[in-house]
């Protein structure tokens, strides 16, 4: 698109979480402002390059979804932005492009809180790029998850995207684009990225193992199968008092492990793709649960994650899921 001079001024790539749009987003940024860019790749050694490296261009913007954090200032806590949280956003990014939301949120420290993109941050938008490039070609604004926005931030969010100011790149970063202002993604050029393997998000370090998850869900299973109320009724309510985004978490990562578990149990494990510290636990499980439930556990894990979208009581909400598990499996 770059070669051709038919690049969109505002391009939505959907993914999965962690499935590498930020690392694709930012080469991209990269590559339209570097000063000496090859035919597929940026030259990497120029002084914009280097600071596209480390996130620090001057012409390169961020938006995401944040919330009040305790090292918030009394005055930023009323209206919390983006820019309070650049430094961690940066060092998380450099660290490891392919992140995921979670992992966003335990690195600005609000794991805890209901996140969103306000209208604050939309104004602020407006400002930053009603201003002239300082050095580069390009203005660039990376707007991470934008289905998090408010209705008042996405209608002022589409007045700009409408009618960008001269050599304006807005690069959006969606897990759920059905969520988004419908206006604003007819605007944007869609490119879905395909779901990354387990080796490629391996030999892209977006791997991270998760043995407190792991030990959660196992946990919570084995209990199930024994017909122990004793033992999970403590897991439940360990659930119920986590934080919202932890909790939608855990649910992610159970049902990611329950359908590994399904294909070993259907003789598949290489479609499965285990992390090798799951491999005995997913073998041991695929031959202690009946196939026929799987659907019905994973329908039970889709609605907690629904409850838990909509605010209902967590405590109800996994003190009805473990009950349901107990039936079930």
């Amino acid at each position: 698109m770059v070669q051709s001079n038919r690049l969109s001024h505002a391009i939505l790539f959907c993914e999965e979480n962690g499935g590498g749009a930020f690392a694709l987003a930012s080469a991209l940024a990269q590559y339209v402002n570097c000063r000496d860019r090859k035919e597929t790749d940026s030259c990497g050694v120029c002084s914009s390059c280097h600071k596209y490296g480390k996130l620090i261009h001057p012409d390169l913007h961020f938006a995401f979804p944040v919330s009040t954090g305790k090292d918030l200032s009394d005055s930023e806590k009323k209206a919390p932005i983006s820019d309070y949280f650049l430094r961690q956003f940066r060092e998380l990014a450099v660290s490891n492009p392919y992140f995921t939301e979670q992992d966003l949120y335990e690195a600005i420290g609000i794991e805890a809180k209901n996140s969103n993109i306000s209208v604050n941050e939309s104004k602020r938008i407006f400002d930053k790029l009603s201003l002239r490039a300082a050095e580069g070609t390009y203005k660039v604004m990376i707007i991470f998850l934008p289905e998090k926005m408010n209705a008042d931030a996405a209608n002022k969010l589409l007045k700009i995207i409408e009618e960008p100011p001269v050599r304006t790149l807005f690069l959006l970063i969606s897990h759920n684009p059905e969520r988004i202002l419908k206006t604003i993604r007819s605007r944007c050029q869609r490119i879905d990225l395909k779901p990354l393997s387990t080796q490629e998000r391996i030999s892209a370090g977006a791997v991270q193992d998760n043995p407190l998850m792991r030990e959660k869900i196992t946990a919570i299973l084995d209990a199930s199968l024994r017909r122990s109320i004793a033992d999970i009724f403590p897991l439940w309510e360990d659930l119920a008092e986590a934080g919202r985004e932890q909790q939608k978490e855990f649910c992610l990562y159970a049902e990611s492990f329950l359908r590994k578990i399904f294909l070993a149990s259907c003789g598949m494990e290489t479609l499965a793709e285990p992390v090798e510290e799951e491999r005995a636990l997913i073998n041991e499980f695929a031959g202690r649960i009946r196939k026929d439930s799987y659907e019905m556990v994973l329908k039970a894990f889709d609605k907690v994650l629904s409850d838990i979208g909509s605010n209902v009581n967590s405590k109800l909400v996994f003190c009805d899921l473990c009950n349901y598990l107990l039936l079930t499996l």
